[in-house]
């Protein structure tokens, strides 16, 4: 059964089903769903959780209830199956269509589906959830609805935010989902029981909420220069040291070199909506510029350690403009 956010809720309070799968683009979506799961699951009795992260070298056999050996008193337990970008396979294909025909009523099976694309929305698999069990999937946050949000995420941790604090809010966090709910939890701990002004939010809110390494990352596998310089920057001013920088940069250069190299991702970890964005940038940009940046990348090691007199703050951004 298809459900939205709102109704999957509501339907929590009449009971649990044995299978739930809960899809959206971001991660912190599908965090707040599986907690109201999971929260109702253990006044169901379900105490024991088990997680496991689908790769190509998944075994399946977990969902088979035939070899799963449960103890004398039949325990209750969770088994949440992270997708990341990724639909399960082959195997895995088969192996949930056969679990949702023979169900363990000791099992509660909770999918975690991230940036799943439309083919995997509307594969066998997951009609086999939708008529099995209960299937929630989360529309996208855009610059309309991220207010909307913004508001809820609020309410529920009782943060009354005026109109033009919210929109600075949004602006500053720029869709960044968990920056926005840090923000959040800050302002409820500053200002317990007050109403957030434009004023009060300009004081709270901070930069340092919006950028990690990870979003460096992603900003170089997008060929986005300006924001990489920018994050760059606000990395440096709150401290972040250059050998973590040139080791997130450093990653991904080595993984263009290998889809270059090899003219596809089959060989690179991550979830579908980053190889996808790798194999796009791969195509934008040479081989040889690849081979000097590697180059370029073992000069900043060497005046991270004080082998040469190049600045590695300096080299690090250079090393960005260049790609």
């Amino acid at each position: 059964m298809k459900l939205s956010r709102a109704h999957f809720i509501s339907e929590l309070d009449k009971g649990l089903k044995g299978i739930y799968c809960l899809c959206a683009d971001e991660s912190i979506q599908i965090e707040e769903l599986k907690g109201k799961l999971i929260d109702k699951a253990k006044l169901e009795g379900y105490e024991e959780r088990v997680t496991h992260v689908v790769s190509k070298e998944t075994d399946w056999s977990f969902l088979d209830s035939e070899n799963d050996n449960l103890d004398l008193f039949g325990s209750k337990k969770i088994l949440e199956i992270k997708l990341l970008g990724q639909g399960p396979g082959t195997k895995g294909s088969k192996a949930i269509k056969d679990y949702c025909q023979n169900q363990d009523n000791n099992k509660l099976i909770v999918f975690s589906a991230e940036r799943l694309d439309k083919k995997q929305l509307n594969s066998a698999w997951v009609k086999s959830i939708d008529e099995a069990g209960i299937l929630v999937i989360e529309p996208a946050i855009t610059s309309k609805t991220i207010y909307d949000w913004i508001k809820r995420k609020a309410k529920e941790i009782d943060v009354e935010l005026e109109d033009e604090a919210l929109t600075l809010l949004a602006e500053r966090t720029e869709g960044n989902l968990f920056a926005t709910s840090q923000e959040l939890i800050k302002l409820s701990l500053l200002f317990d029981g007050e109403s957030i002004s434009l004023n009060k939010m300009e004081k709270s809110i901070s930069n340092s909420s919006r950028y990690g390494i990870f979003d460096l990352s992603h900003a170089f596998v997008e060929g986005d220069k300006t924001r990489m310089v920018k994050i760059i920057e606000i990395l440096k001013a709150e401290g972040t040291q250059p050998p973590l920088v040139l080791w997130a940069l450093s990653k991904e250069v080595n993984n263009l070199y290998k889809v270059l190299e090899t003219g596809n991702a089959n060989d690179i970890w991550g979830p579908r909506y980053y190889l996808d964005a790798l194999s796009k940038r791969a195509r934008e940009i040479s081989l040889r510029k690849i081979k000097k940046a590697l180059k370029e990348i073992a000069e900043i090691d060497s005046s991270i350690k004080g082998l040469s007199t190049k600045s590695p703050w300096q080299s690090i951004r250079d090393l960005v403009l260049d790609l």
